[in-house]
């Protein structure tokens, strides 16, 4: 779902920027609104990225993001422009959001127009080709998370990206500490050596199992709680670098492991299920747990570290 919105942005991003500069250039006696781009050295620093050096200001304070608003709310800076699909389908996030955060766009689209509008300072987006096209606005770092390994590099990149570098090292030492009580939590609950899966069958073909990258709460699983996938998982998904897989329901069970996490939406919870799946053992012993897949979309750290602890909760109490 999240690839499928972000190639709807990109083309979107493309087709109104040349609808905007048109406008701009033939369509009116005013000149352009000027971008924030020249600002003096002293207020302006250069920083590496992916695409090369970039001049960034200093402080920036006007910052649209068009995918990751997890990292940039975690340093404390609230973004003035950001998609509304992270929160229609990050209801972790979506209660901390400000009112004053606008919507530059819905399921996977960016209005580069509202986008100029909010006079940002600096613009972040996950994606290169779009880069060039938001720097006619204003300053633009990609920021591509598939170049961390772990949430604590994300952070510090982030940090370095809105030089909020002691805010990035006081949100990791808590995030650190919240992990560890999530785990402690749930020692004892969850046997040593047992697996668990990952499963969704909100779109009725097929079951989808998932693997460790981040989608549907894989990240929470695997990365911070440390739970271990089935063998089937570790090897047809994590070890190819998948996200997840379809597997019909009659092979299912080649990927359930001693206890099933579950997304649930309201097609899910009026599904009839096949026997393949209630006679498995792992559904007989009742060691399945069910989470709303809007909690589950997102896998930025701040919603992942919100997911970790629900999801140990979860396990201590069951489905309550």
């Amino acid at each position: 779902m999240q690839q499928h919105f972000k190639t709807l942005l990109r083309i979107t991003v493309s087709l109104c920027l040349i609808l905007i500069l048109g406008a701009c250039s033939n369509g009116s006696d005013e000149p352009a609104k000027p971008t924030k781009q020249e600002v003096s050295s002293d207020t302006t620093r250069m920083i590496s990225t992916v695409m090369g050096e970039v001049e960034v200001p200093a402080h920036p304070e006007r910052v649209v993001v068009d995918w990751h608003l997890g990292q940039v709310m975690a340093l404390g800076l609230m973004p003035v422009g950001a998609p509304s699909t992270l929160t229609d389908f990050g209801a972790f996030l979506k209660p901390l959001v400000s009112d004053e955060v606008e919507d530059i766009g819905k399921e996977g689209t960016v209005s580069l127009e509202k986008v100029l509008e909010l006079e940002p300072d600096l613009i972040i987006t996950w994606d290169q080709e779009a880069a060039e096209n938001y720097s006619k606005i204003a300053p633009t770092v990609v920021y591509d998370t598939s170049n961390y390994e772990t949430i604590h590099e994300e952070i510090t990149a982030m940090g370095d990206i809105l030089n909020r570098q002691e805010e990035a090292k006081k949100w990791l030492a808590e995030f650190d500490e919240r992990v560890a009580a999530a785990k402690d939590k749930i020692k004892g609950v969850i046997p040593e050596g047992a697996t668990v899966t990952i499963a969704d069958y909100t779109f009725e073909k097929n079951v989808m199992i998932i693997g460790d990258q981040g989608e549907r709460g894989s990240k929470a699983v695997y990365k911070l709680l440390g739970l271990t996938p089935p063998a089937r998982v570790q090897s047809d998904i994590i070890d190819k670098k998948e996200g997840r897989l379809d597997v019909s329901w009659e092979t299912v069970g080649d990927y359930i492991g001693d206890y099933l996490i579950v997304m649930k939406n309201e097609t899910s919870e009026s599904m009839d299920l096949p026997t393949t799946w209630t006679s498995l053992e792992t559904v007989k012993n009742n060691h399945v747990y069910k989470l709303d897949i809007k909690k589950y979309f997102n896998s930025d750290p701040l919603s992942a570290l919100y997911q970790a602890e629900e999801i140990a909760d979860v396990l201590v109490n069951g489905n309550k």
